[in-house]
């Protein structure tokens, strides 16, 4: 996803939206210009964008904190659970299924905006990151540990993950959202196919050190 692209949803102009379509108009405006500028941007260049007021902004969202709450919150809600079945279908490799779930995992959270929004969220600061990482033990952590663990032979990883086991994902998670930073902080020319043919690399190269280990 190139940068600097605008909403699909045109607030102000020809076409009037009402409700939660102008929500989202708003929500998906402001991700691009955080994305863009940090959390400096500001809602007199958002209500500019969008082709609106000040006071239309305010009107769903009182303060700038609500608003960039909304914006990160629309990620949480683009992955669960379910996505731990691209990991059980034993008829592909651990390594094809390790990689159709992490370009999942890329396609909701590794693209242009949120790798570009988490780095700001940082940098800023804010809560946001560590909030929103908790969620990687039940949901990526947790099921990527499970698969190797049945690759390996052994019981999977128990609950809450032990330090030394998030380590172990962690190193190779680590190393694709990396892939992520370079694409989309450092702008180092990386396509959609070169970014997964990447990935794949870092699999092929992790998973037999992580299996030993886990062994």
């Amino acid at each position: 996803m190139a940068g600097g692209s605008r909403s699909k949803y045109p607030v102000g102009g020809k076409r009037r939206l009402t409700g939660e379509a102008r929500r989202q108009a708003i929500i998906e405006s402001a991700a691009q210009l955080f994305a863009e500028q940090g959390f400096g941007g500001t809602t007199r260049e958002l209500a500019a964008r969008l082709g609106v007021t000040q006071g239309l902004l305010y009107r769903y969202f009182p303060t700038k904190h609500l608003l960039i709450e909304a914006v990160f919150a629309q990620f949480r809600g683009r992955w669960d659970a379910s996505r731990a079945a691209l990991l059980a279908d034993r008829s592909k490799t651990l390594v094809d299924r390790l990689l159709e779930f992490y370009m999942a995992y890329i396609g909701r959270h590794g693209h242009y905006p949120a790798t570009r929004l988490f780095m700001h969220a940082a940098l800023a600061g804010l809560d946001i990151p560590r909030r929103y990482g908790e969620d990687l033990d039940s949901l990526v952590f947790g099921p990527v540990l499970d698969a190797i663990c049945v690759e390996a032979g052994v019981k999977p990883a128990r609950r809450p993950l032990g330090r030394d086991m998030r380590e172990l994902v962690m190193g190779l998670h680590g190393a694709i959202v990396f892939v992520g930073i370079r694409r989309f902080i450092y702008r180092i020319a990386i396509d959609d196919a070169r970014h997964r043919e990447i990935v794949r690399n870092l699999i092929v190269r992790n998973l037999p050190g992580m299996l030993a280990a886990i062994k």
